[in-house]
């Protein structure tokens, strides 16, 4: 399945397509990056084709991976969503949320999320360390605001 992602991932690039975007603000195209000790949520602007903003994150940091459907006050999700939630300056409590993009209207993305949150995990064990990967519903960014410090 993983093979299939990043097949997908590349088409996607070479398209100039998105993969990934931020799940609380939907016009805003996000690229995760991967390396051996660490993981980059960059922000992509396609006006200018270019990311504007970037954060680098520890491996050590990522506490904990989520993939559920996407927090809505009303009707049935439409997309799964992927919240890492990882330490800043030794406090939890931060994420990001993050969606993959479909062009299929029937998919809901959470195989490719999966996927992702696999290879978090793998870089992360070859470290010596873990980070579980917990299939649930998602909270709305408004719920236990107190303990989510990015919602601020």
């Amino acid at each position: 399945m993983c093979g299939d992602v990043i097949a997908v991932a590349r088409r996607e690039r070479r398209w100039r397509q998105r993969l990934l975007i931020d799940a609380t603000h939907r016009d805003v195209d996000v690229l995760l990056l991967l390396s051996n000790s660490a993981y980059y949520v960059a922000y992509y602007d396609d006006e200018v084709d270019k990311v504007n903003q970037y954060q680098r994150l520890s491996l050590e940091d990522l506490e904990k991976i989520e993939i559920g459907p996407e927090p809505t006050l009303f009707g049935k999700p439409k997309f799964s969503c992927m919240r890492l939630h990882y330490r800043y300056k030794e406090a939890s409590g931060y994420f990001h949320t993050l969606r993959a993009v479909m062009r299929n209207p029937e998919e809901d993305g959470k195989d490719t999320l999966q996927c992702i949150a696999e290879m978090l995990q793998i870089t992360k064990q070859a470290m010596g360390l873990d980070v579980p990967i917990i299939e649930k519903k998602l909270e709305s960014c408004c719920e236990g605001c107190h303990l989510r410090k990015s919602c601020q």
